[in-house]
């Protein structure tokens, strides 16, 4: 990979993001790292310049709008062009569909939609001026098999499909791909707290939510941040120049399209 190739991703303090930006780092892009957590998003900056990589950092909430254009156009500019982007920032509240207020939906929303558009259009906008850029979105397993309680998430996901496609139909004359990755039961802290509070609405003591849906998956284990890095870096290579459009299901099997 070109050393001049340079990403940048939301949500990289912790889990999958933190994955991703240590995978492409190892490959030779320069990394901008953000995250609502500015110490956790220096601390992966540091981690990747400790081993040689190139990276810099931000604290990002991705619900201010003006906010994400202004850190996109700041590491546009600092690391020489984005030809990359990782919308991975994301929430989860665990709750019955009867009790959720829409404060509750709005907050979801506003960082799992509203958040990812914030960002991911200033970024197309920088790509598509210079002809040339991939953009892979983070959505879920759950929006194609929803499940019990959380049903604000699931609906966020789905419409992250919907805005996958319609910027692969519009970017794609311009030299933009986008496509979508959806993990399945992911080793992260939103499945420690979808084990812990499904199991108290559900009467169920905690591990046993979450090795119920191991159980569904055909390769048998839980899925690592590790293993979405994989698919991530291989929609922002080149050997996947002609993949635009898709959401890939990334999940062991439990999601058979």
């Amino acid at each position: 990979m070109a050393a001049s190739q340079a990403v940048a991703i939301t949500g990289a303090g912790r889990g999958i993001g933190r994955a991703c930006a240590l995978r492409l780092a190892a490959r030779g892009w320069a990394v901008a790292v953000s995250d609502v957590n500015g110490e956790a998003a220096a601390a992966v900056a540091e981690e990747i310049r400790q081993g040689g990589g190139s990276a810099v950092s931000a604290r990002l909430d991705v619900t201010d709008a003006e906010a994400a254009r202004d850190w996109v156009d700041e590491v546009d500019r600092e690391l020489g062009g984005l030809t990359g982007a990782v919308a991975n920032a994301g929430i989860m509240r665990v709750q019955e569909f009867l009790d959720l207020t829409p404060a509750v939906w709005r907050e979801v929303m506003s960082v799992n939609l509203d958040g990812t558009f914030y960002f991911v259009h200033p970024a197309a906008a920088r790509m598509a001026a210079r002809g040339r850029g991939s953009i892979v979105i983070i959505a879920s397993a759950s929006s194609r098999l929803p499940s019990f309680a959380t049903n604000v998430y699931n609906t966020s996901k789905t419409a992250l499909h919907g805005l996958t496609r319609v910027m692969a139909l519009e970017l794609g004359p311009l030299g933009v791909r986008v496509n979508a990755v959806s993990p399945g039961v992911v080793d992260t802290d939103m499945w420690e707290l979808i084990d812990r509070k499904r199991a108290a609405l559900l009467g169920k003591q905690p591990g046993e939510v979450l090795a119920e849906a191991v159980a569904r998956i055909p390769l048998g284990r839980v899925e690592t941040p590790q293993d979405v890095a994989k698919v991530v870096a291989y929609l922002l290579s080149d050997d996947s120049d002609y993949m635009t459009g898709q959401n890939i299901s990334y999940d062991g099997g439990m999601v058979m399209p």
